[in-house]
């Protein structure tokens, strides 16, 4: 018996950007499905069937999922530890997803000249991925 240890194989960027970089409804589903594994299910009333509405501000479009019976709103990061995060959902999961696919994580400024965004956002997406890896 060998006491080799094999380790992960590391998730491609090339498919990640294939399935996330033109498909918002991939990074809202991904999000969807990490906030409610299974299916949605409304915390006022227990519906399940929902509407996508999209919010479009001055910096950022957002989304929420409506429940269909009582309309209220669930954002898909409300209750996670991305809830104050201004970055839209595809530099986000592009974030994380770069942060976690190194072996000790990305730097600040990598992530910064990446994503393109600034040194303090990247720093604040940095420490939150290290907060999800612990």
């Amino acid at each position: 018996m060998s006491n080799k240890v094999l380790k992960p194989k590391k998730a491609s960027l090339y498919q990640f950007i294939q399935n996330y970089s033109n498909n918002i409804g991939n990074c809202i589903e991904f999000f969807k499905s990490m906030k409610w594994p299974g299916e949605f299910s409304c915390d006022r009333c227990g519906c399940h069937k929902y509407y996508l509405v999209k919010r479009v501000g001055k910096t950022k479009t957002s989304y929420v999922l409506e429940c269909s019976s009582c309309h209220k709103q669930h954002s898909l990061l409300s209750g996670t530890i991305f809830q104050s995060c201004k970055l839209d959902l595809y530099k986000l999961l592009l974030g994380v997803f770069l942060f976690l696919n190194e072996n000790k994580g990305i730097s600040a400024i990598n992530l910064c000249s990446i994503l393109d965004v600034n040194h303090k956002t990247a720093l604040l997406l940095e420490n939150k991925c290290r907060i999800l890896c612990h």
